[in-house]
């Protein structure tokens, strides 16, 4: 029915093979082995719409409990993005996750897909799709299923931003978190982690202009303890790769003196009552 889709094209035919085919793929490492480039090319090349919604169903292999079914998962997965077959997108994450695999074959093939990924165009191919990652990252975090603790996604965060050095993409990753976390709901855990990785840019002078001209976007998060400590990391670091020169050091000192005001009992009231106003704001 897969192999024809002209002679059985009937939409819920098709889907139904589908989901058939997915769950049979799932008791089997040699069926797995097998299909999954099938599925692949039909999630990418297919024009129903519908189709679109297993592409979580084939990462998701990627949090089997079976060791083999999530190695087989990473193999193909990774192998089919690596030779071009499949772009990469924020769904990768789950990739990002199995870097901390209990199982070490797993771990140092994630390892190493990434380091490859890295060395594409320029290390754009990475970059590209970093702040999906990150975004979908913190997300993940809270996925009860996943049981993710604090140490071990700050271990995925830190090993990411390895592959990140250049100075315009620094940049960029600010003005894009600093999106994220606009957007972000009231959850002090998204914060924490937002603010977590933007801890650990390297920030230059521009980026730091990023950071006081987007301030009221992350000024009512302050009053948290964690998210104010990010920030100080931030300015600290800022303080030491910059040096003394008379402009950044305005420029700096501009950002300290918005973000410790921001912790003053005063501020950290206002603080408190917008972030419950934009709360009941939320469609429930």
């Amino acid at each position: 029915i897969l192999l024809n889709p002209k002679e059985y094209h009937e939409v819920t035919l098709q889907l139904s093979a589908t989901t058939c085919l997915r769950k049979f793929m799932l008791l089997s490492l040699e069926l797995y082995e097998t299909h999954a480039k099938m599925l692949f090319d039909l999630l990418k090349n297919s024009t129903f719409e519908t189709f679109a919604a297993y592409s979580d169903d084939v990462y998701g292999c990627l949090r089997d409990r079976s060791d083999n079914v999530r190695l087989a998962a990473l193999k193909t997965i990774s192998n089919l993005i690596l030779k071009e077959m499949v772009k990469p997108n924020g769904q990768i994450n789950e990739i990002a996750f199995c870097i901390i695999d209990k199982h070490t074959e797993i771990a140092t093939l994630a390892t190493s897909f990434f380091s490859e990924l890295a060395k594409r165009q320029h290390g754009e191919a990475l970059f590209n799709i970093l702040p999906d990652i990150f975004s979908n990252l913190v997300d993940g975090k809270l996925d009860e299923q996943r049981q993710l603790n604090e140490e071990d996604f700050k271990s995925v965060i830190d090993f990411l931003f390895k592959y990140v050095s250049k100075k315009k993409q620094t940049e960029s990753l600010v003005e894009k978190l600093l999106e994220i976390f606009r957007t972000a709901d009231g959850n002090p855990c998204v914060w924490r982690d937002l603010a977590y990785i933007m801890s650990k840019l390297t920030f230059n002078e521009q980026s730091l202009k990023g950071l006081l001209h987007y301030y009221n976007d992350y000024r009512e998060n302050l009053f948290d303890n964690d998210v104010y400590q990010s920030f100080l990391t931030i300015l600290n670091n800022a303080k030491k790769n910059l040096g003394a020169k008379p402009d950044l050091k305005v420029l700096i000192d501009a950002l300290s003196t918005n973000i410790n005001k921001e912790r003053s009992p005063n501020g950290i009231l206002i603080a408190v009552q917008q972030v419950q106003q934009k709360t009941k704001q939320q469609p429930k």
